[in-house]
């Protein structure tokens, strides 16, 4: 977002391509020590984009898996495509998001990534909606009809997702730079709260969706409509936020090599106890994620619209609490309420090990959304406490690399342990992974990190 000072400070920024440009024609210079506090309408017009990701998580983590599902795809493929953060954001987000630090033009540092790669991510979303139209052609190939249809599916899966995280990246990164430290909880509470009612929204359609109308037509909707929500809710975020030209205290672009890569990961000891923590969550997230919906079906019974209401419920839970956890964040502490997060939602996974019915099924669902409310409300706002406001693309994108690495592990080993011993068996597994991540959180230090970071920031 962008004030007044920072509008001064672009008016002369010379004309350039809409695109990314890896050499930048102006350095960034030293702004001003005071970041203006995010208003209520620059935080909707910059959350906006997020109700549109947030359809889309949706649709990828909670409607994709049983679309595979009837396509017959197994346990362990399902674990490993339904996941926006997928295998190969482990090297390509890491590398945008240090190529979004250095990115400067008439757009201004992140958005030009909106604007390059979403479109194609939504293409590509209503190409594979097209594909089982043409399963017939798979015997030209020696394939049976369901064998290419999975196929061209899985790839299509792939390269929306792809082009998908090479945008979100530099998004996520945009919070920190239009919004001062200590108003950071109260802005991505919000945004996250934007972000769970779009896949609220999405899930309570398909709900309805799939008692009105036949199985594949709704799927084929389902495409269609996360493809235009992500165009049209990422407009006012396009248009509406103004980056500033300057970052908060000292900023140098530069070319990041595989060195400063290996330096961030090994640096300073609280972002290694926050990429450890984010490692065990996701790795624990990863696992239930993509089977809640099938584990609904299989062993609770329900049919698809029953099992996508047991989402909602955990979705709307989590809407609902998004923006309280992000303001006591803000007044308690990051690592307080992060710290109940993650006890309430390791908390959930024990008790789903036990429970069969429908009901107390939902209840633990909707304690398992407060948990995550919690969890997501003050994740990120804690990163950008322990990083440089002028590396945070690098060092968002390793974060995405972790998180990126621990899915599509985590949703394999998830699915061989299904393939063996059923679905309830993922309970026992998720619920120690969030309990590891409690290890590192308990000797993470805020203080010691944003010392860390002062100090860096005065030697520079």
């Amino acid at each position: 977002m962008m004030e007044e000072s920072a509008r001064a400070s672009e008016a002369g920024t010379p004309p350039a391509s809409a695109l990314p440009e890896s050499a930048p024609r102006l350095p960034t210079r030293t702004a001003p020590l005071h970041q203006p506090r995010l208003s209520i309408g620059r935080t909707l017009l910059y959350s906006s984009g997020n109700f549109g990701a947030g359809i889309f998580y949706a649709f990828n983590n909670f409607i994709l898996s049983l679309y595979l599902l009837g396509l017959g795809a197994p346990p362990v493929l399902l674990g490993l495509l339904s996941s926006t953060r997928s295998a190969e954001g482990a090297v390509i987000q890491p590398l945008v998001g240090a190529w979004s630090d250095r990115t400067w033009n008439r757009l201004g540092r992140r958005r030009p990534f909106i604007v390059g790669f979403l479109p194609i991510s939504a293409l590509f979303l209503v190409v594979t909606a097209f594909v089982p139209s043409f399963q017939s052609y798979g015997a030209r190939f020696g394939l049976s009809p369901q064998l290419f249809t999975l196929i061209l599916v899985s790839a299509g899966i792939f390269l929306f997702t792809v082009t998908f995280n090479i945008m979100v990246d530099p998004y996520t990164a945009l919070l920190a730079d239009i919004t001062p430290p200590r108003q950071r909880g109260n802005v991505n509470g919000i945004f996250q709260a934007i972000g769970a009612a779009g896949q609220m929204g999405v899930l309570l359609f398909s709900v309805f969706l799939f008692r009105a109308v036949a199985t594949g037509q709704s799927y084929f909707t389902l495409f269609l409509l996360t493809a235009g929500a992500l165009i049209l809710c990422f407009v006012p975020t396009v248009l509406g936020v103004r980056e500033p030209r300057t970052l908060v205290n000292k900023a140098v672009q530069r070319r990041y090599t595989l060195r400063d890569y290996w330096l961030a990961l090994r640096g300073e000891r609280q972002v290694q106890l926050y990429f450890a923590v984010q490692f065990f969550l996701w790795f624990g997230i990863s696992a239930i994620t993509p089977f809640l919906t099938i584990y609904a079906k299989v062993v609770i019974g329900l049919n698809n619209s029953g099992a996508l209401l047991l989402s909602f419920i955990l979705l709307a839970s989590t809407a609902l609490f998004n923006w309280p956890a992000g303001a006591l964040a803000d007044r308690l502490g990051l690592k307080r309420v992060f710290l109940v997060g993650m006890i309430l939602l390791a908390g959930a996974s024990i008790v789903g090990i036990f429970i069969r019915a429908p009901l107390l099924l939902y209840i633990t669902l909707g304690v398992a959304g407060i948990g995550n409310a919690a969890q997501t409300g003050s994740s990120y706002p804690l990163l950008t406490r322990l990083v440089r406001p002028d590396r945070m693309g690098l060092y968002t994108g390793l974060n995405s690399t972790l998180t990126s690495i621990a899915a599509p592990v985590s949703g394999l080993i998830a699915g061989l342990v299904i393939t063996a011993y059923g679905y309830t068996f993922m309970f026992p597994f998720v619920a120690a992974m969030f309990l590891l991540s409690l290890i590192p959180l308990a000797f993470l230090d805020l203080a010691k990190g944003e010392a860390h970071v002062r100090a860096e920031l005065e030697a520079a």
